[in-house]
């Protein structure tokens, strides 16, 4: 795969897009099933959730692209996170003030011409856990937030100019927060992924939410509505986190998602849920034991997929069980794809992991190239056949060996006539093209035509 990087400037911004120039026909990370699914685009390259990172997440090969929306405080759909803005953008110092009580800049009190004010940062910091990341402090790339309508227009242009489907994975953030605020972010992203002809199962993408009820809803009420049918995912989360609350006597509390890990709870999500999508952390313990040695046999026996979060190289990441003598990446994404047999994997370091299993199911090395001198690295022309010393039998005929394809075998040659004996002739061409005579030879009658087994280069 060749790779450009194109940058445009522009009115003092910067905008890179990084397409892939395909030489050879687009392949995908898959090693049979296996997915890789770009964590917040190419985050562990190029920050989190911005087009440039998106380009990058497909050039490397990424198999799907994660989106996660938000809505600001004029119903734009946008790329982000989080509800707030203060972790991956400046915003304290263009709008101070603008918290809530909490300290928080929320995305839901800012309208998108505000939050296109901002810079993007690296939410890493470069050293322990973030060295490697991205080493820009928004003063040079001055990176923006993009709308969700914008992510898709550079996913479908690219799709376009390579020549390839590129899966989207969009997640739908906290319903209950903007719920909160009399929005309905929900039936905003399905109207925005109609829009683009996302509509029904067959097309390459997962919609995913933390919250049950709001899948429910949106697989029994809001789809059909809007005569859609996508692969939903659901997505588990910790018992303490605000993915997900839910109102009780006037008061939201945390939500609780232990009924979904039993069998019981596969069995209940699995008439409107394609998958589920959970930390790696609720499938295996700090020892490398199987915390639910049959959740994954279970899902799979009710046709529904498992999607683990989130894969990072940095060694602080490297859970204990993987052995100090063989801590890596891949032997992370080995033990999980693997041992444990997850289908696919959320990771920041997309191109890594893609690289890993177009490694694991590489194709057998093609021969050698032929030494020095050898003279089966040319074709010779096909030649009319002549009376030999020891007749050739049909079965020992084969094609000359041609390095770097399996030897094919040659249609058999009819035995030769006895007759006076004349000089070789060219073989008659089997396109039609007419015979070059040699001087001073005499045409013999012509021969029965037999097709070329393989192509040749004439004399």
């Amino acid at each position: 795969m060749d790779c450009k990087i194109i940058i445009i400037k522009s009115s003092g911004w910067v905008f890179l897009l990084l397409t892939a120039l395909l030489t050879v026909p687009a392949v995908f990370a898959q090693a049979g099933d296996k997915l890789v699914i770009a964590h917040r685009a190419a985050s562990g390259y190029l920050m989190e959730h911005n087009l440039p990172s998106v380009a990058l997440a497909v050039a490397l090969g990424s198999d799907y692209i994660e989106q996660d929306l938000v809505m600001t405080k004029d119903d734009q759909v946008i790329v982000l996170h989080d509800p707030t803005l203060d972790r991956v953008t400046n915003v304290a110092e263009f709008f101070p003030g603008r918290n809530r009580q909490d300290g928080k800049f929320y995305a839901l009190d800012f309208t998108l011409a505000e939050i296109k004010q901002l810079h993007l940062k690296e939410p890493y910091p470069n050293s322990s856990n973030g060295e490697g990341r991205f080493p820009d402090d928004n003063s040079n790339l001055q990176l923006t937030v993009p709308t969700f309508k914008e992510e898709l227009e550079l996913i479908r242009g690219l799709e376009k100019t390579l020549r390839k489907d590129i899966g989207i994975y969009p997640e739908i953030k906290q319903p209950w927060l903007h719920r909160k605020e009399g929005k309905d972010i929900s039936v905003a992203v399905l109207k925005i992924l109609r829009d683009y002809g996302y509509k029904s199962k067959e097309g390459k993408i997962f919609l995913q939410c933390f919250d049950p009820d709001e899948l429910k809803r949106i697989h029994d009420e809001l789809m059909p509505a809007l005569q859609m049918e996508l692969k939903l995912i659901q997505l588990v989360g910790e018992n303490t986190g605000d993915e997900t609350k839910v109102l009780e006597w006037g008061e939201w509390v945390h939500y609780n998602y232990d009924w979904i890990l039993s069998k019981s709870g596969l069995r209940s999500l699995s008439s409107f849920i394609a998958g589920i999508g959970l930390d790696k952390s609720m499938l295996v313990d700090e020892t490398g034991k199987l915390l639910r040695p049959t959740f994954i046999s279970d899902a799979h026996s009710l046709g529904m997929v498992v999607h683990a979060y989130t894969f990072r190289r940095e060694k602080e990441s490297l859970p204990p069980y993987i052995p100090p003598s063989a801590a890596s990446f891949e032997a992370l994404l080995e033990f999980f794809y693997f041992k444990v047999g997850v289908d696919g994997i959320f990771t920041d370091y997309c191109g890594d992991a893609v690289l890993f299993l177009q490694k694991r199911v590489e194709p057998p090395a093609l021969p050698a190239e032929p030494a020095s001198g050898d003279t089966r690295t040319e074709v010779l022309p096909a030649q009319p056949a002549v009376t030999p010393a020891v007749p050739v039998t049909p079965q020992s005929a084969v094609a000359p060996e041609i390095p770097g394809l399996p030897q094919i075998p040659v249609a058999p040659v009819a035995a030769p006539v006895p007759g006076p004996e004349v000089a070789p002739v060219a073989a008659p061409d089997p396109a039609g093209a007419p015979v070059v005579e040699l001087p001073g030879t005499t045409r013999p009658p012509e021969p029965a035509q037999v097709p070329d087994p393989l192509p040749v280069r004439r004399l």
